[in-house]
Parts: structure tokens; sequence; C-alpha cells
């Protein structure tokens, strides 16, 4: 199996392994400290935000952020929304398929993105009821900090 291969199974993996028995908001709220907690001991900058349902639950931005990460926020979130996975495995998909979220399904770019930070929040037996999401690192490692934070949180 090649590398990507590999890497796609691992992130489907983390999508059944990373799911919470509830969620509310202040599950939220420990949730989104502790991703802000995680960055800074890593010494990192991010911007953090957690949505039910269209509901932000909470939003925090670290010194060195700007507002163009909560853009990048909001395209991540739609992805993520729309495709029910996290936005890396599907940009890491469309990257070893060749192809782009445009090209394959006509999503436009100004809304949607191909990027590592948002993972959807998923409630053993309600689905997915919102997202998770950083921004301000490159890719891998927006997921990598979200995956790890949210190992973390849900198997303490």
């Amino acid at each position: 199996m090649d590398t990507s291969n590999q890497q796609l199974k691992q992130m489907e993996q983390e999508e059944q392994e990373l799911r919470f028995t509830s969620f509310t908001n202040d599950t939220a709220l420990e949730l989104g400290l502790l991703l802000v907690e995680e960055a800074r001991q890593t010494g990192k900058c991010i911007t953090v935000d957690i949505t039910r349902a269209g509901h932000r639950l909470f939003l925090h931005a670290m010194e060195g952020t700007s507002a163009e990460n909560e853009d990048w926020i909001r395209r991540k979130n739609n992805t993520a929304n729309h495709f029910g996975c996290s936005s890396w495995y599907i940009a890491c998909r469309l990257r070893s398929e060749g192809t782009t979220m445009e090209e394959k399904y006509g999503l436009p770019l100004a809304d949607y993105v191909g990027a590592g930070g948002a993972f959807p929040l998923i409630v053993t037996g309600e689905g997915q009821i919102g997202t998770v999401t950083v921004s301000g690192l490159p890719d891998q490692e927006d997921h990598d900090l979200l995956i790890s934070a949210l190992r973390r949180f849900i198997l303490r």
C-alpha cells in the first residue's frame, strides 16, 4: 500500500475513533481551551472554532493570527460539513486523484478548501453535529494538532 493510501486509511480510522458520547456547550468550551493550551505548549499560534449545527460555541484567535484565519476556518468547515469527514482527508484524497474540488465537484474555491484543520464533531447515535477547526499552521500541522488534542480529550 502506498503512503497516500496509508494516510487516508489512518484518517478514516481517526474519524471512527474520535467520537463523542455527548457534546454540550460546556464540552465545546473545554475542548477549545484544550486546543489553545496544546498550541501554547508547542509554541504555535492558531485560531480555534467549534461550531454545532451552524451555532458557533467557541472561537479564540491567539496572538499572531489574523482575520484571514477565520476565512480559512469558514472554508474548511464548509468542506468538512459537505463531505462529512475531515478537510485534510478530502485534500489528500483529491491530491492522490490528481484533481480539485472545483474540477471534481464544482465547489468554488471561495467557499471550500482542501486544507488541513477541520474535523467533524460526531456524537454516537446522532451522527455529525458540527465541526472543530483550527487554522494558522501548515495543513498537516493543523490536522495533527487537532487530532492530538481530540485524542487527549476523548480518550481521557
